[in-house]
């Protein structure tokens, strides 16, 4: 009777030992942790356990702009990557902006425009004493030829749009910057009709940081 009394104590230490590890991990090792991710705070709760820290998968992936799926019946979770362009001065989120030229048969061919970066902050600041005008014409910047009252489409990847976007016209008079906004629709502007060459600025705004890029287009 004895030997079984104390069989049954042992077990029960056991088991009241394993609970209370278990009971320790739960609180000891969980903690709140903050990261940086592509310029933006966030704070996630991670599992810090010998020496590593361990983050949901999902919450990365989502973070670097990418699409998580899990599959039940295969067990398996998949990762894709969007198409996800950074600026290499401040490391901003960047915009695609692309000429759409429709061709004779119909289709739409998309022509990429290079951009001049002006003044912007992120992880790193680009603080510019010249005007935009001056930017382009020293940099030479090449107009990039389109057609009459074409459209230019500018896009950010999904989820990194900024919470203002703002496009205008430069021109000068007087010694002077005039700014002249146009207006976006979708994510498109409409250029002109008359020819000429357009100096073309876009400003983009986030909680964290904004950008300035600079193009000009030839309207032949």
């Amino acid at each position: 009777m004895k030997k079984i009394m104390v069989a049954v104590v042992l077990g029960l230490l056991a088991f009241m030992s394993i609970l209370a590890y278990a009971l320790s991990f739960s609180l000891d090792f969980l903690s709140s942790q903050k990261f940086i991710v592509n310029g933006k705070d966030v704070e996630y709760s991670v599992i810090d356990y010998n020496g590593h820290v361990y983050v949901p998968l999902r919450f990365v992936a989502e973070n670097m702009a990418s699409d998580v799926e899990y599959r039940e019946y295969t067990g398996i979770a998949s990762i894709n990557q969007r198409s996800t362009r950074f600026d290499d001065a401040v490391a901003a989120p960047k915009p695609e902006i692309v000429y759409e030229k429709r061709l004779r048969n119909g289709s739409m061919w998309m022509q990429d425009i290079p951009l001049l970066q002006g003044n912007s902050c992120w992880t790193e600041c680009i603080r510019e004493s010249r005007s935009e005008l001056t930017l382009l014409k020293q940099a030479e910047y090449p107009a990039v030829e389109v057609k009459p009252e074409s459209y230019i489409s500018i896009r950010y990847t999904r989820g990194m749009e900024p919470q203002q976007l703002e496009c205008s016209l430069i021109t000068s008079a007087g010694g002077k910057e005039l700014y002249t906004g146009i207006e976006m629709e979708q994510g498109r502007i409409r250029l002109p009709r008359e020819p000429g060459i357009y100096s073309i600025v876009l400003r983009s705004n986030w909680e964290q940081g904004y950008t300035t890029y600079l193009f000009a287009v030839k309207i032949v």
